[in-house]
């Protein structure tokens, strides 16, 4: 099985003729849009009060067979099942029986999947078991009833050490009616409670469910599942969940921080150390016009806080430009760099999707856990790409990102900070400030005038400490500026590890 639609409704209460109605309209419509993901066969299989089964299935188009069926759910009804269906090449059947068609169905167990279970074949040898059908998501259903005892850490463990391959997973069982099981990896799957209909209806898209021409006070939440879950829902109103992914305690937990050498990487990256992370900084030399200074400070950052350095030299931005940090314009200075710090002047376009897309490959391939950025909510005001929900949506799109069981998560340790508050962070914890680089130009100095060096010089202001590296800013001026400040205390390294470069 490669692409399908998992459909169906569990029904609450104890519902009239009317409410089924509804339910089955409701049922039939978001069946008729999951065609967009399967049309070469369709089928609903739902079960009374007291486990009886009933199914329907057709080859074709569900818009164009499921409209003859004059009669899906009754009153009796608690749950239905549901799958559209698309044949992939190496599944063809040309000649298709009913055991064929989703969801398949053993003597108490049945399943609609979305997905591929690469290991069907090792599954009916270990197990003594049959497919009903070359299809291989038809071991499923006895592959449940020889190993699953019902529970849902039995489902769990079955899924996370048995089943090779990819799904989202609706699950009933004629023992255990009014019970519904629903599970994914990194396959799609939506629910919604309506209401007004009283019934918790799913599908493999959120489009599915939604009703467009509701005003939003009037429509229904739909939330996703979340990736490498499991979950059980009783009709009594039980929601039970228990995480897929492979979880080993004992591991160091490993994060790649990209690191600029600026005041949010670096203080960033010395939080993380202090939360017990086996932190490596990772540094991007991407031709930019304070490459220079920037790739000193990282280097002396790594040093002083003794953990790893990967740097990664690219040209990519050559080709992109379109920036004053690439040398394709000017830097503003203007006003004291007011309207450089409140505005995105140097933006290079989609720089930290870019990082962020190599970090997560390096974490995949090299074994990291996380990845961690210095984004923050003072440039967050400026900078898209800064934002908290940024990293927030690509969090929801890392288990799509990355291989199977494959787990990296974005972590923004000050992305809920304003600048005057990194630098007091940063201060508390022992963060080397004083190795850091903000400004925008080359140096040898910060020039003081740009967006980064206002705020900076702004924010150690606010924290009444005079701000450690040197500003190429008349001396007269300096000491004006920082009257009434408290020097800058340099903080004691952080224990000897040896650092590699690559």
């Amino acid at each position: 099985m490669v692409e399908c639609s998992v459909s169906g409704v569990l029904i609450f209460g104890e519902p009239d003729e009317a409410r089924i109605r509804g339910i089955e309209d409701k049922l039939r419509s978001i069946v008729m849009r999951a065609e967009e993901r399967g049309r070469d066969s369709w089928g609903i299989v739902t079960m009374s009060r007291d486990g009886g089964i009933k199914s329907f299935k057709s080859l074709g188009k569900a818009s164009e067979t499921l409209p003859k069926y004059s009669r899906l759910l009754d009153t009796d009804t608690v749950v239905a099942i549901a799958n559209n269906r698309a044949e992939p090449t190496t599944e063809y059947v040309k000649e298709k029986g009913i055991n064929d068609i989703q969801p398949m169905i053993s003597e108490y167990v049945v399943v609609s999947h979305n997905g591929t279970i690469a290991n069907d074949i090792e599954l009916e040898g270990k197990y003594g078991i049959r497919k009903m059908s070359k299809i291989d998501s038809s071991i499923l259903p006895p592959l449940l009833e020889k190993a699953w005892d019902g529970s849902l850490e039995g489902l769990q463990k079955i899924l996370r050490d048995e089943i090779i391959g990819s799904f989202a997973l609706a699950i009933i069982d004629r023992r255990r009616p009014g019970r519904l099981w629903l599970a994914v990896n990194f396959k799609p799957l939506y629910v919604m409670w309506d209401r007004e209909l009283n019934a918790l209806f799913f599908s493999s898209l959120d489009t599915y469910l939604e009703d467009p021409d509701k005003p939003p006070w009037e429509t229904n939440v739909v939330k996703r599942i979340e990736p490498y879950s499991v979950i059980e829902v009783s009709r009594e109103g039980g929601w039970r969940r228990l995480s897929l992914w492979r979880v080993d305690s004992s591991k160091p937990r490993r994060v790649l921080v990209v690191a600029s050498g600026g005041l949010d990487s670096t203080t960033s990256a010395t939080q993380l150390i202090k939360q017990g992370y086996d932190v490596t900084l990772l540094h991007f030399n991407y031709g930019h016009v304070a490459e220079g200074p920037e790739e000193n400070a990282v280097r002396r950052i790594a040093e002083f806080l003794n953990v790893p350095l990967l740097e990664v030299n690219m040209d990519f931005f050559k080709i992109v430009k379109h920036s004053p940090l690439l040398g394709d314009g000017e830097i503003n200075r203007r006003r004291e760099g007011i309207t450089g710090a409140e505005f995105a002047h140097e933006w290079v376009p989609a720089r930290n999707l870019v990082f962020i897309a190599l970090a997560v490959a390096i974490a995949e391939a090299m074994g990291y856990d996380y990845v961690a950025t210095g984004v923050n909510l003072e440039e967050a005001g400026a900078y898209p790409d800064n934002e908290m929900e940024f990293i927030r949506l690509l969090n929801q799109v890392m288990p799509y990102a990355v291989g199977p069981n494959k787990h990296v998560e974005l972590l923004m340790p000050v992305g809920h900070l304003v600048k005057h508050e990194i630098v007091k962070l940063g201060l508390e914890i022992g963060a080397p400030l004083h190795l850091t680089w903000s400004c925008y130009d080359k140096g040898p100095k910060h020039c003081g005038r740009c967006g980064p060096c206002f705020m900076r010089r702004l924010a150690f202001k606010i924290n009444g400490v005079r701000d450690p590296v040197e500003y190429d800013l008349p001396p007269e001026v300096e000491e004006e500026y920082w009257r009434g400040t408290k020097p800058y205390r340099t903080p004691l390294p952080v224990g000897k590890r040896e650092l590699t470069q690559h």
